[in-house]
């Protein structure tokens, strides 16, 4: 009986859950038409990111995906995982995206790779909603290069994109840009594409801009917007603030603003929301140095129209007794009236009094990364008023008692990654005068019966589907009970990062649940080194560790910043690894400038590696193209990248 007779599409769904979606479009795709009508999802929405070997991408791209290239409605390519995807994407479909394309996202480029893929494949497309994540560290001489024609072709000449999020470091400072020359271009070089004259049906933006002047000039030339969400830098150079007259953009209804400028004051966003007639939500995430934002009752009468009201507002000086207690926000207009909680956080660094902070956030706060020390404790309300931390993908449990652990694991359903730092032991003392004086005032606003007083391991873990990343920080020995359970109650695990020392004591743990749990689920591993390594350790430690680990497809090793000999000491990785490891694609050395890695990058280190690498294992170049530290070796059948 043959495999799609004996199987329901239930069962064979069942099945895909457990796969990446490239390994079922390799599996399934275009074998026959029930089979392609069974994963029409995996068929209409592509998701290119994992690590497979550089045959099987070739394969993909050249024979799989033209076989459905008409069916394609979405198409997600990172290069976080496999540096430059977005070029290979590129070569091996002739610079071309799918005719009914409708939704783009491209995560993890530099600037140059943004601005070389929209370009050459954008210009005849009918891509209506474009994601692109920026991680380009060399920011401002790459928006110098490539910013204006990224404007020209996302903001002015596409005619049919009605939503555009851009995130990460690229910045665009529109002030220095002509907007004459955008909605008009007489480039010789510019994209073949029809010219809307000026005009836009932009409707949704997200964009990181250098300076509230850019967003003035912004809003003047996209007066539909409906949804806008703007990250303003920290400013370090003089702009001026203020507002040039504009028509008010009365579709607006939706305004988030993130602002690292310390020099915004209150009135800057009175002026700037008066723009704003229709607006029903508005959220606010400032480092300020106004302390008019800390004052509930003069907030009120900026937000007292709105239905949606999300602030989380930062600044480095300690508050007053009125701002600690937060006695403004107890206002029956946030309490009863609108039924907007508020929370504070007092921050003192002992060492550096520059690092002190005063943080006030209303719950929840659509933070993307949460720190548990922050929500310590609930000072405006019991536990079952406030809602999920929805938007919470990363929950850092660190800088305090795990007394919150729970309770915080259970508000973040979403959370994919979590960060387990050093817990505070009980016998000692951590906290300034100041700090116990607020939790004082925190602990009488909370019910001697919540569960908030329960330590952790007398609480349930929830399960957490949802995980796939842990980081080890620094765990103390005392807590590996519950990083245990913490492993037992995620499924979907695949991806530890741990410091080295940790790592041992897990690998030399009495009891081996632990390491059993993490060789079943781990295949991407991490380890930052706490020492510099000798070649000695080179060869006593990797084959210990991969022992444990025999299962992992990604290893990626941080030298410490003490590291000496380092292109010895990689090679002798290298040849451990090789050794001991034969289901390894992605192998990837980091290091820093103490270590002396760029120097090694300079003189050639890649490709001494490379050379060597090739001559010691009979291996060929299969994919010779690389970006300043990434080679792909084919090592005979098998095929592996490392990254350098």
């Amino acid at each position: 009986m043959s495999f799609e007779a004996s199987f329901p599409d239930e069962i064979i769904l069942e099945i895909c859950r457990y796969l990446h979606p490239i390994d079922i479009l390799l599996s399934f795709g275009k074998l026959n038409n029930r089979l392609n009508q069974t994963i029409s999802d995996f068929i209409r929405h592509v998701h290119l990111s994992s690590i497979i070997s550089h045959e099987n991408y070739l394969h993909l791209l050249r024979f799989t995906l033209p076989a459905i290239w008409s069916s394609i409605e979405s198409l997600t390519i990172s290069n976080c995982e496999v540096p430059c995807l977005t070029k290979l994407f590129l070569d091996n479909t002739e610079n071309n995206l799918p005719p009914n394309l409708k939704k783009l996202c491209l995560f993890h480029l530099n600037t140059n790779e943004i601005y070389k893929f929209i370009t050459r494949s954008m210009s005849n497309t009918m891509i209506e909603e474009l994601i692109i994540e920026c991680s380009d560290t060399d920011n401002a001489k790459q928006q110098e290069l490539y910013g204006f024609k990224i404007a020209q072709m996302l903001f002015y000449h596409h005619p049919t994109l009605k939503s555009i999020e851009l995130s990460g470091e690229i910045v665009f400072d529109l002030s220095h840009l002509s907007f004459l020359s955008l909605s008009s271009s007489n480039d010789s070089n510019s994209m073949s594409i029809v010219d809307v004259g000026g005009s836009s049906i932009l409707r949704r933006l997200t964009i990181p801009l250098q300076s509230l002047s850019s967003l003035h000039l912004l809003l003047i030339y996209q007066p539909d917007l409906e949804y806008l969400h703007v990250h303003i830098g920290d400013a370090k150079s003089t702009f001026d603030y203020t507002i040039t007259p504009f028509s008010p953009l009365v579709n607006l209804r939706e305004f988030h603003l993130r602002s690292d400028d310390l020099s915004i004051k209150f009135k800057n966003i009175v002026e700037l929301l008066s723009y704003f007639p229709n607006l029903k939500a508005l959220s606010l995430n400032l480092t300020t140095e106004c302390r008019t934002f800390f004052d509930g009752i003069v907030l009120q009468t900026l937000v007292h129209k709105l239905d949606s009201f999300e602030f989380s507002i930062a600044r480095f000086s300690p508050p007053t007794c009125e701002e600690q207690t937060l006695s403004t926000f107890y206002m029956p207009f946030w309490l009863e009236t609108k039924k907007w909680y508020t929370q504070s956080y007092w921050n003192i660094d002992e060492d550096n009094a520059d690092a002190d902070y005063f943080h006030i956030y209303s719950v929840p706060f659509p933070f993307s990364n949460f720190d548990v020390y922050k929500c310590s404790h609930e000072n405006v309300v019991s536990n079952e008023k406030l809602k999920p931390f929805k938007n919470v993908t990363r929950l850092d449990l660190s800088e305090t008692s795990d007394v919150n652990i729970i309770p915080f694991l259970k508000r973040c359903p979403n959370v994919h990654t979590i960060c387990l730092n050093d817990i505070y032991d009980d016998e000692e003392n951590y906290g300034t005068d100041e700090e116990e004086d607020i939790t004082d005032q925190n602990d009488e606003n909370t019910s001697i019966n919540d569960v908030q007083s329960m330590p952790s391991y007398q609480l349930p873990l929830p399960r957490l589907y949802n995980v796939r990343y842990i980081i080890l920080l620094a765990l103390p020995e005392q807590d590996l009970d519950f990083f245990e359970r913490l492993v037992h109650v995620s499924p979907n695990l695949t991806r530890l990062s741990v410091f080295f020392d940790d790592l041992l004591e897990i690998i030399d743990l009495p009891k081996k649940n632990l390491c059993q749990l993490l060789q079943k689920c781990i295949d991407q591993l991490e380890i930052n080194l706490d020492y510099s390594w000798s070649t000695s350790d080179v060869h006593r430690d990797i084959p210990k560790i991969l022992r444990i680990f025999s299962n992992i497809k990604s290893l990626k090793i941080a030298l410490h910043s003490s590291q000496k000999r380092s292109s010895m000491i990689i090679q002798e990785i290298l040849i451990q690894l090789l050794k001991h490891n034969r289901n390894l694609t992605s192998i990837t050395i980091d290091g820093d400038l103490l270590t002396g890695f760029e120097q090694i990058l300079k003189d050639g280190g890649v490709d001494l590696i490379k050379t060597w690498l090739i001559e010691s294992n009979h291996c060929r170049v299969q994919y010779k193209y690389y970006l300043k530290n990434c080679i792909h070796i084919e090592l005979n059948s098998s095929s592996i990248a490392i990254l350098l």
